[in-house]
């Protein structure tokens, strides 16, 4: 399989020392520890070649209220992300779109769940490796985020 399981993960929270205040984590950073800030970003903007993240924007799925049921949807913790190195350097989040959000043109909302957050190889059965980051639907470069219907924007190059 392309991809690794979450079972033996490492996570980038693994990586970096405990100790180390992580952008998208729920501490808040202080002058000492800034640089583990830095760190921290270095090392998800490495796998990121072919994906996309923006701290401001996604949300992850934290977890389901167990009483009612409820999806609870947070700033992005990337410590729990896994850390994509060696021969699967390449993250992929595979956003699920929502049920409940919306954006003004109606389309869905996505989010991120960590347990479909995977790392990939550059190459598949000798075939480039794309991230499908968005399912169902694509990733929109002009609009910044995932389009279930991309037939009313111009997200791609006429080429393509």
């Amino acid at each position: 399989a392309a991809l690794i399981s979450s079972g033996s993960a490492t996570f980038i929270g693994e990586v970096l020392s405990d100790t180390e205040s992580l952008r998208g984590s729920s501490s808040s950073p202080t002058k000492q520890n800034q640089r583990s800030l830095n760190s921290n970003s270095d090392i998800l903007a490495a796998m990121l070649s072919k994906e996309h993240f923006e701290f401001e924007q996604d949300e992850c799925l934290d977890h389901i209220d167990p009483i009612n049921g409820t999806a609870i949807y947070t700033t992005c913790d990337i410590r729990r992300f896994p850390y994509c190195n060696g021969n699967r350097p390449n993250i992929c989040f595979n956003r699920i779109n929502r049920q409940d959000a919306f954006w003004p043109d109606k389309h869905p909302k996505y989010y991120i769940d960590y347990n479909r957050v995977h790392c990939y190889p550059d190459r598949i059965n000798n075939v480039d490796f794309t991230c499908s980051s968005c399912s169902p639907g694509r990733w929109c470069m002009p609009e910044g985020r995932c389009i279930l219907d991309e037939k009313m924007y111009h997200c791609w190059a006429e080429d393509e």
